[in-house]
This record gives structure tokens, sequence and C-alpha cells, in this order.
């Protein structure tokens, strides 16, 4: 499915971002579940190794170099958008960075592009978790 046909390069970029938070993390803990015995209370400890915003930062600086101009201007907005909250136990900065990642997770999962998620998910969340 092409972005220019749904316009998903114009939604907001923090209503992009609440979904892409929840793709990220449905990815972790289906991840988790598949390839781990562990009783919950360990499988939450792993997810949130990952599931926050230090991390997601440590992501997205890794990706920016790798993004196509229409990935970065999805980005560049939402960097430029007004967080009116920040998470506990992260910097201003990380959470900003760990918004422009779900931004993008949102993105990227509205315009069905399964392999630029699977490809970051590869690369950057099961290798922290094995």
């Amino acid at each position: 499915m092409n972005s220019e046909n749904n316009n998903y390069n114009l939604k907001n970029v923090l209503s992009l971002a609440f979904l892409g938070d929840a793709v990220f993390t449905l990815m972790v803990r289906e991840w988790l579940l598949k390839n781990n015995d562990s009783k919950p209370n360990n499988l939450n400890k792993l997810a949130n190794s990952v599931v926050k915003a230090s991390y997601q930062a440590e992501i997205l600086r890794n990706l920016k170099d790798t993004l196509n101009e229409e990935e970065s201007d999805i980005v560049r907005r939402a960097r430029n958008s007004h967080l009116n909250n920040i998470a506990k136990n992260s910097t201003h900065e990380e959470y900003s960075l760990a918004t422009q990642l779900e931004t993008l997770v949102g993105y990227w999962y509205l315009t069905e592009q399964k392999e630029k998620l699977d490809n970051m998910f590869k690369e950057f969340v099961e290798k922290k978790l094995c």
C-alpha cells in the first residue's frame, strides 16, 4: 500500500505515535511469548527493558541515517510536535526521540511496510532480548 494514496503522512504525528507505541509493545510481547518460557513477571521485566524511552531513543539514533526522505519528514514532524508529558525515568530528549520512533513505527504499520518493521525489530530489539 502506498502512503501517498492514504495520506498517512498528513495524519497528526502524535496519533501515529499513539499507534506506534501499541504496535511496538505488541511486537515485543509477541516475540517474548514465542521465544521465552518465563513467568509473566519476568516477561514484563524483559519487555520493559526495550519498551522504554531510553532504549527507543537509542534505536532511533541508530536508524536516522537509513531513513528515506518521507520517513525523515515524519520523524522531523514528530520532533517538532509539542509534547506535554515526559515519561518517568527519561530525559526530555529521550522522550522526544522515543516519540519520534513510535511515530515512525505507526507510519510503517499503517502503510503496511512490514519488512521495515521486521528489520528494525530484528536488528535492535531481538538482539537486546536474547
